[in-house]
């Protein structure tokens, strides 16, 4: 499929149109780029499509973490390794606390 052709407006259609804009965004929930002097200046974008954009972007940055962990921390713990380290870290701080 190809990506669709961005839509391109002046951005004098903001007073002249606002809800023509509005409409537009909310259709095909794809940012509307504004012109001002032939050059692109403000982006309007419908909220929902704004939010997705926002939540596809959290997700991506959780991968990229996700990817760098595993490249730095190959190796895999299983619970009852993760209980065990946790409750000798608890033991050694419960012995600090009875020293101090």
């Amino acid at each position: 499929m190809a990506p669709a052709v961005p839509a391109i407006r002046p951005i004098s259609d903001l007073r002249t149109d606002l809800n023509g804009i509005c409409e537009q965004a909310a259709d095909s929930q794809q940012p509307i780029f504004m012109t001002k002097n032939g050059k692109a200046t403000l982006v309007v974008i419908d909220c929902e499509a704004y939010e997705r954009q926002r939540q596809h972007d959290r997700y991506v940055i959780k991968l990229r973490e996700a990817e760098l962990e595993q490249q730095y921390h190959p190796e895999t713990v299983s619970q009852a390794e993760v209980t065990s380290r946790v409750e000798a870290i608890l033991e050694q701080a419960r012995k600090l606390a009875s020293h101090a």
